[in-house]
């Protein structure tokens, strides 16, 4: 997410009693794996979109092993 100002090294607060909201950087567990992306409205439903445009959407499909964990609320610079 280094294109959301969050670089490979940083600490990044997240507040898991926030309900998370499209336009959001959140925390997302994917099936066994966690991710840092932005919560975006897509077809109807949501996705999670990389900083770089490189990088393809996410889709969450209303029935699929996800869940949105907290919304990033500041990120501490590594020195």
């Amino acid at each position: 997410m280094q294109g959301a100002g969050i670089g490979h090294g940083d600490l990044l607060v997240v507040d898991c009693g926030l309900e998370p909201r499209p336009g959001q950087v959140v925390v997302a567990r994917l099936g066994d794996s966690f991710t840092v992306k932005r919560l975006v409205r897509w077809r109807g439903g949501l996705a999670l979109a990389a900083a770089h445009p490189d990088y393809p959407l996410l889709p969450l499909p209303a029935d699929g092993d996800h869940q949105l964990l907290g919304v990033a609320r500041c990120v501490i610079r590594r020195c």
